[in-house]
């Protein structure tokens, strides 16, 4: 179902256009008549959505050839070009990255998303100050509608940088707690666990985004401009996702850090644990190895007394030095720290 529409077009004597449209059959006999038009569909499933709008529209090419890759896909029918990208939001401790299915054709332009990628996209809001800086030479239609198209890719580009900013943040939440032995708990160890998913999602989505980017800037498909100045607008899109990948990677080595430490606090509890266990035993282990011995003696209530003085103090004795050998042991291993 189509919730709303957004056009941004360049009418043929140059004036830029923006409007919002209710229906869809308002658009379609008149969608021609631009030198360049975008409309941006939201619709509230994009799989169901991009049907009834390809249907419109006459598009030759079928949504689910468009949408079936992983995250992100390309497929050029020679006068169609379709994309898709993945608007990819970041909300709960976990990453989502929606479907943005993408048709271009000769002077048109048509974008396809839900309700929760256009709370996240803010480039419709500009797109009337974008048309008049565009060229509007008659041969100039593949070169318009690149250029257009390369700064929708590069708001989403812009929107999944943002995303990683707030994943970053959660993780350099989760570092600074991490320094605290006394917040280490099973909760900061899960979530380290979600924001590591997180990440591997992100980086995946990202990396299917750049295999895209890169087949429509070497691909020279017949809806693009091939000419080198404008091409080049991929090659800083290219640029971007590369960064976004590596700070991703670094984010990623950074948590693999923590589960280590993690790790090696649980160990050394579990250590310090047996260890006192071990004082416990050690200290009774000598009394109660002399009290074996006292049972075995013919008339133990004559020396009852004495016995109980022997148990008491061999008790007292035996706990005193398992105690100082076990913070011993304690105080080497937090100097070897």
């Amino acid at each position: 179902m189509i919730k709303n529409m957004k056009l941004a077009a360049i009418a043929k004597d140059g004036v830029p256009i923006k409007d919002n449209i209710k229906n869809i059959s308002e658009i379609r006999p008149n969608i021609d008549e631009f030198s360049l038009s975008w409309l941006e569909c939201v619709v509230d499933d994009v799989k169901t959505g991009s049907k009834e709008i390809a249907k419109e529209f006459g598009i030759p090419l079928e949504p689910a050839s468009v949408l079936g890759g992983y995250y992100s896909n390309y497929e050029d029918a020679g006068d169609v070009l379709g994309i898709t990208v993945p608007l990819i939001k970041f909300s709960g401790g976990t990453v989502d990255p929606l479907s943005v299915l993408i048709y271009i054709a000769r002077d048109k332009i048509i974008s396809i998303h839900d309700e929760e990628a256009e709370k996240l996209l803010r480039l419709s809001g500009f797109a009337e100050g974008i048309m008049k800086k565009l060229p509007n030479s008659k041969g100039a239609w593949a070169d318009r509608q690149t250029i257009l198209f390369a700064r929708i890719i590069d708001e989403i580009s812009e929107r999944n940088y943002d995303t990683l900013r707030l994943i970053v943040e959660k993780a350099q939440t989760l570092e600074i707690e991490m320094t605290d032995e006394k917040t280490m708990s099973k909760d900061i160890a899960e979530e380290m666990s979600n924001i590591k998913r997180s990440i591997i999602t992100f980086l995946t989505a990202v990396w299917a985004t750049h295999t895209t980017v890169h087949s429509l800037r070497y691909g020279d498909p017949e809806m693009l401009s091939d000419k080198d100045e404008i091409l080049s607008r991929f090659d800083m899109i290219l640029a971007d996702l590369d960064r976004q990948i590596q700070l991703a990677e670094q984010v990623l080595e950074v948590l693999a850090t923590g589960v280590n430490v993690i790790q090696t606090n649980i160990t050394n509890r579990l250590s310090t644990i047996i260890l006192w266990l071990t004082v416990i035993g050690t200290a009774v282990l000598v009394p109660n190895t002399l009290a074996t011995v006292f049972a075995i003696i013919p008339e133990p209530a004559s020396m009852f007394s004495i016995l109980l003085n022997i148990l008491v103090i061999s008790t007292l004795a035996s706990s005193v030095i398992a105690y100082l050998g076990a913070k011993r042991i304690l105080g080497t291993k937090r100097r070897k720290k």
